[in-house]
């Protein structure tokens, strides 16, 4: 009788056990993380800015939107952070012109590689930006992206499939006709797609297909043949980066499609809206996240999709690569569907370094604490922890003087102060951002702006010399 009783005990214990981890990780959730090119939070009507955003202030309300977010100020070392959990003191990647001497996604793995070992099925949509491998050696099996010369090489003979699509893709015009430089990405765009049913295929467009609508068609694509598998869909986006393409005599905003009514259409428009602006481009994103929503809805993949929203930097002539303050890294945030509870506004500071880890321990792998620099959100995404992770946090950017050293510059804040790489000291208590914080006397608050000169210091691996510290 002890020993069955024993026995019993044993199974309810195992039983108990195998509840709490099913309970810890949960049904493995799909992931839709969407970066969009040179927008800060402040454009958006959910950040208080000039355009009426009211799709994304929607998700915002419904899921949780992080109103103290950072980027770093300029794209790619973003875009590197992003995707290993790593600052560039360790990727070295540090501005646009440091490609490194091997691969990123070999070196340090990437969000991709953890997807793919926990049964994922990827898809990256939108730009590549880096350099030095294939998309396959990042993580992704599968790709939907804009073939940029000097970016994605997929084919050694560009001219040969640049006759075969009939059409100008080369900017030749609008750089002097130097030739070369960027392909079209907005209206009669050069993509490459490697998914089913076609792979590796340059596209053939016309001059009234728009690129960001061929990338949302990749994407719901991709959803209707992965139902039954979890899939991680990285979409970098190319809106409301500026341009150069065969249309426009130098860098603009492109015109937008025109939309019929105020809802989304099944198929989005095909004919540019009058000449592009900025407001044009944040509408249009807006009208392709209602999209998105729908196609979610549509393909029953609501109740286990995250849907990640951001920036990869401030906006052009207002904060792209300016380490002043917050002005180049203070970008949207937001998170919805599936399990993620519902919070609205938060002032919780993140970076992006932390998706790495967030995403790692929400498709079940835990989190990588190789990676010590990427908090993971997890827990408070989903309602299981009402604590903030982070109490400082900072950003970065570095381009190679005369004699070829880096010299970083470091952006760094707490709850309270920024410390920028002027040397400033900015008073951003309450609900102040970069539009609102003042500039104090740092004498005055000595302790702060020395302990956040630290916490640079300390993050510097030894032995690197290269960096300037304020």
């Amino acid at each position: 009788m002890a020993s069955k009783m024993l026995v019993l005990l044993l199974v309810a214990v195992a039983s108990v056990g195998l509840a709490l981890a099913d309970e810890a990780i949960g049904e493995k959730p799909n992931v839709v993380l969407w970066m969009t090119d040179d927008i800060s939070f402040a454009n958006f009507s959910f950040g208080g800015g000039p355009v009426n955003t009211f799709r994304l202030a929607k998700t915002a309300r419904q899921g949780i939107s992080f109103t103290r977010a950072w980027s770093n100020p300029i794209c790619r070392p973003t875009r590197a952070m992003l995707m290993t959990g790593k600052y560039a003191t360790e990727t070295r990647w540090w501005g646009q012109n440091h490609p490194l001497p091997n691969s990123l996604g070999r070196r340090f793995g990437t969000f991709g590689h953890v997807a793919k070992a926990q049964g994922y099925r990827t898809l990256m949509v939108g730009k590549w930006q880096l350099t030095n491998d294939t998309v396959a050696g990042h993580g992704f099996d599968n790709y939907c992206l804009w073939e940029k010369s000097d970016i994605l090489p997929m084919y050694p003979l560009r001219e040969e499939f640049v006759k075969k699509a009939n059409g100008p893709v080369f900017d030749k015009e609008a750089r002097g006709g130097t030739g070369g430089g960027n392909q079209n990405r907005f209206w009669h765009p050069l993509i490459v797609r490697h998914m089913w049913p076609m792979q590796h295929k340059m596209l053939i467009t016309t001059p009234k297909d728009f690129g960001p609508n061929i990338f949302m068609q990749c994407i719901h694509d991709f959803m209707k043949v992965n139902k039954s598998t979890p899939f991680f869909i990285y979409f970098a986006g190319i809106t409301a980066h500026m341009h150069w393409d065969d249309v426009v005599k130098g860098q603009a905003f492109a015109g937008m499609p025109k939309v019929r009514g105020r809802e989304i259409m099944d198929i989005l428009g095909r004919q540019p809206d009058g000449t592009g602006s900025l407001r044009g481009d944040i509408e249009y994103i807006d009208k392709m996240v209602g999209y998105l929503r729908k196609i979610i809805r549509q393909e029953g993949q609501y109740k286990k999709t995250i849907f990640v929203f951001t920036s990869d930097n401030g906006t052009h002539d207002f904060g792209k690569g300016s380490t002043v303050s917050e002005f180049g890294v203070h970008v949207p945030l937001i998170v919805w569907g599936g399990p993620i509870k519902t919070r609205g506004n938060v002032s919780h500071l993140i970076s992006l370094v932390d998706i790495y880890n967030t995403l790692s321990e929400l498709m079940g792998a835990g989190v990588d604490k190789t990676r010590p620099n990427s908090y993971s959100w997890a827990k408070f995404w989903t309602g299981k922890s009402d604590q903030p992770r982070r109490k400082w946090m900072l950003s970065y950017r570095g381009e190679r003087d005369s004699a070829g050293i880096i010299r970083p510059q470091w952006v760094v804040r707490n709850e309270r102060f920024i410390r920028d790489a002027q040397s400033n000291l900015w008073d951003c208590s309450g609900i102040r951002d970069e539009r609102t914080c003042s500039k104090v006397n740092a004498t005055k608050f000595l302790y702060s702006y020395t302990t956040l000169g630290k916490k640079v210091a300390d993050l510097r691996l030894s032995g690197f010399s290269e960096a300037s510290v304020f």
